[in-house]
């Protein structure tokens, strides 16, 4: 599908910025994961909702606003420009405000393309040219650069012309129309450079046992289930204190709670802090461009080998994105949902290990073994925050699937 002019509306569909995947309202789109109400950005800097208006739209709103967007997630600039929603911020958004989000963006959400003038453009009409292919991850990242360069020089010069740039989220798409093999990196045993030694998906505990009663994890509203290249687990478990009831170790049942039930800290309590702060600055330094939230509670261990050698006969693929984070768009499966947006898991059976890390628990699961450890009510009971539920809806429970062997 090539781009497609489209008239911009000039009264435009206002929709708070709520709506986006960081901030989510009432309004429609709140039923495909999309708007949870977490209250007003206005005390928010003018780059973040400017950032989140941006990525609202290009990952999941294009089409619903009339924006011209094609296969590989790419919109023109003077479109974006033109949107009603950023213009109608005070000041409206200009282009330099854009190239400084894309700058500013510690994940690399936004991938820029320069594509130069074209005769419809020369001749003052909308054109609907559209970039080349995708190239490589280190090759795209040059290329945003490269863009920045030429908007650079062009402010210089007076003439940066909008329509002679695109931009697109770099991940996270909902809309079927973006194709995933117009955005991302295959991974294929067949180039082994290509495939990453950590895969791993990070999760909460109130989302735990609703996904061992599925069988596997799910893209939900999103095209891809999102994953990180790191920690390795080698590095969480020696970072995290697993208590040993047979050694007398009855810690409070939080990390919270023991801290608040002493203000001398002893010997084992102030190590059992450092390994926590370890572990915590760990998940940091993997946040940036990872694919997981730093907050994340259980991390789930897929062993990507078995997934790519299983990929042909399963039609299981695998990419990495611009700004390093690992995709699948799993398996098909049997599923009553008739709207076709969860009827695809990673299955147990390329699960390595999972292990709960806040707490100290360590392994939950393990390939071949199944649960090797049941997760405490009073962690299962707790909600999953906010934007992470997707279709794990509701508060864990007892007598969930087991997942003897996946």
């Amino acid at each position: 599908m090539s781009l497609q002019d489209a008239s911009i509306n000039a009264g435009g569909h206002d929709r708070d910025l709520n709506k986006d995947r960081h901030g989510r309202g009432q309004g429609k789109g709140a039923n495909r994961g999309h708007g949870r109400d977490r209250g007003s950005n206005r005390g928010q800097p003018r780059t973040v909702q400017i950032s989140k208006a941006m990525s609202r739209l290009l990952r999941h709103a294009a089409i619903e606003e009339k924006i011209p967007i094609d296969q590989q997630g790419y919109v023109r600039m003077d479109h974006l420009l033109n949107w009603q929603r950023l213009r109608s911020m005070t000041p409206p958004v200009s282009f330099q405000d854009v190239v400084d989000v894309v700058q500013e963006s510690d994940k690399k959400r936004y991938g820029l393309k320069h594509v130069g003038a074209t005769p419809t453009d020369q001749d003052g009409s909308p054109s609907s040219s559209k970039p080349a292919a995708t190239p490589p991850e280190s090759e795209s990242t040059s290329e945003t650069e490269k863009a920045i360069a030429v908007f650079r020089s062009s402010v210089g010069m007076g003439d940066a012309t909008p329509s002679h740039f695109f931009i697109r989220a770099t991940q996270g798409h909902s809309m079927k129309t973006v194709e995933a093999e117009n955005l991302l990196t295959p991974i294929s045993l067949e180039d082994p450079s290509s495939v990453p030694e950590t895969v791993v998906h990070g999760t909460f505990y109130g989302a735990w046992r609703p996904i061992l009663t599925t069988g596997g994890l799910k893209s939900m509203t999103r095209n891809h289930v999102h994953f990180a290249t790191g920690p390795t687990i080698e590095t969480v478990m020696k970072k995290i204190r697993r208590p040993n009831p047979a050694e007398g170790d009855d810690r409070p049942q939080s990390i919270d709670q023991a801290q608040s039930q002493t203000q001398d800290k002893g010997p084992e309590q102030e190590q059992q802090q450092e390994q926590e702060q370890a572990l915590a600055s760990e998940l940091d330094q993997n946040k940036v461009i990872s694919g997981m939230r730093s907050d994340a509670q259980i991390l789930i261990y897929i062993d990507i080998r078995k997934a790519l050698q299983d990929g042909a006969a399963k039609g299981i693929k695998w990419w990495r994105s611009e700004n390093g984070v690992i995709l699948t768009d799993g398996i098909s499966i049997d599923d009553d949902q008739s709207d076709g947006q969860l009827n695809k898991i990673v299955p147990m059976a390329y699960w390595s290990e999972v292990v709960e890390i806040k707490e100290g628990l360590g392994t939950l699961w393990r390939q071949g073994e199944g649960v090797v450890q049941e997760l405490p009510d009073r962690l299962s009971s707790r909600a999953v925050p906010r934007g992470k539920a997707g279709g794990y809806r509701g508060r864990g429970g007892r007598g969930s699937g087991r997942g003897k062997r996946g």
